[in-house]
């Protein structure tokens, strides 16, 4: 990480003129806080971007398709049927599938699974996803 000088603020100064500081932070990207000529803190402006873009990256490829991924976490759980919401956010969680930008699949993009997979999978009232018996 490049420190520019005008990014180094003492821990008094932090604690006194915050606004200074958040002022700063917007300028230059970040703010170094000093106490005793040591780093104490480590400010960035947050970009959205970039933190997308440094996830994607740092994801690894798929290893599987989406419905193995739902197939995966319907197996495990009680009655085989979870919210396509839920489900969405259960794989995103364990890190079995994402879409290319690194962002987890939509709870809309689960439902259509069903409609492409109907021996594997039901949609039921409520946006529920099943996982049909003797799918293993």
């Amino acid at each position: 990480m490049e420190i520019k000088l005008e990014s180094l603020i003492s821990y008094e100064k932090f604690k006194n003129d915050i606004d200074n500081v958040l002022e700063m932070v917007e300028k230059n990207g970040q703010a170094v806080i000093l106490k005793d000529n040591e780093p104490l803190y480590i400010i960035l402006k947050s970009d959205r971007y970039s933190i997308l873009k440094e996830r994607t990256l740092s994801k690894k490829v798929n290893k599987m398709t989406l419905q193995e991924a739902m197939k995966i976490v319907l197996k495990e759980v009680k009655g085989r049927k979870l919210h396509a919401a839920e489900l969405s956010d259960e794989i995103y969680r364990r890190g079995l599938y994402f879409k290319k930008d690194g962002t987890q699949a939509r709870y809309n993009q689960i439902r259509s699974r069903c409609g492409h997979y109907p021996d594997m999978f039901e949609a039921l009232p409520g946006n529920i996803i099943y996982l049909k018996e003797g799918v293993e």
